[in-house]
């Protein structure tokens, strides 16, 4: 894989606790950009005091992946990089690819929209696309959260994975793009140092999934939207919500959106937090 940075990207971006408003992870959007709109109605999202986190993914398979530059022009979105944001950023590391490969790419990643959007609208989501972080860290009132698109390597602390992060070690960073090794292992053990961490990249039937203090948030949104398929859905959430609803036990027909829109006051995440292994609430 090509390097997923430039020099002048932020690798890591930190937002402080957001003490007027609320915190929402939404999954993989794939273009849905509709669902993501009527999630937020679903929560009484308010833009001048909420803010929007994605878990990247943000193009490709849909047709209306091009609505990815407005939305991460709004002052309330933020997003991580996910691999077939960070796919189509590369194509265009080493200039301008041809036709011959962008129709391949096309057919094999979804990416009709591509070929179909002007050129200078191009340049624009491309300039987005690579400004986009490798991970967020966010403060919220029950501690820290974490949030990227692929994976934390097994046995990895958070510290130690954002010091490797910062310091652009490949390995690690394709890691946390495109890993899923956590999630199809289905390992429980939990990432310490940090208080959750949300996850993309590998879709969940049925709702999402808690792996220890990890969960997987992609659900499948755009299976829904192109092919009717009623096992997946879009999730948004309250980074902040009790466990129960973030933790779907099943995979089964779910609602067309999730929508989990307050928090849990008052209680820490767990004991993950504070680098010892033990329950997480």
């Amino acid at each position: 894989m090509q390097s997923p940075l430039r020099p002048s990207t932020p690798r890591v971006l930190r937002l402080r606790r957001n003490d007027i408003g609320r915190d929402f992870i939404v999954g993989d959007i794939h273009g849905a950009y509709d669902m993501v709109v009527e999630a937020m109605r679903l929560v009484r999202f308010n833009p001048s005091r909420d803010r929007l986190l994605a878990v990247g993914d943000l193009v490709n398979r849909g047709p209306d992946s091009w609505r990815c530059l407005r939305f991460l022009q709004q002052p309330y979105v933020f997003s991580v990089r996910g691999n077939h944001d960070q796919n189509l950023v590369a194509l265009y590391s080493n200039g301008e690819p041809s036709q011959t490969v962008l129709d391949f790419m096309a057919a094999r990643c979804g990416m009709n929209w591509w070929l179909d959007t002007p050129e200078d609208v191009r340049r624009e989501i491309l300039r987005a696309l690579a400004k986009l972080p490798i991970v967020i860290e966010v403060e919220t009132r029950r501690g820290l959260v974490g949030i990227l698109h692929g994976n934390v390597p097994a046995n990895m602390g958070w510290a130690n994975f954002i010091n490797h992060v910062e310091r652009g070690h490949i390995g690690v960073i394709d890691e946390a793009i495109q890993g899923r090794t956590r999630i199809l292992a289905g390992d429980q053990s939990g990432v310490l140092g940090v208080g959750r961490v949300f996850v993309g990249h590998t879709p969940q039937r049925g709702g999402p999934k808690r792996y220890g203090n990890v969960y997987a948030v992609d659900t499948g949104a755009i299976f829904n939207l192109l092919m009717g398929k009623d096992h997946y859905c879009l999730t948004m959430a309250n980074i902040a919500a009790s466990t129960l609803p973030l933790a779907v036990d099943g995979e089964g027909k779910v609602a067309r959106i999730l929508a989990i829109a307050e928090p849990e006051e008052g209680r820490p995440f767990g004991m993950y937090a504070r680098e010892q292994g033990g329950p997480v609430y």
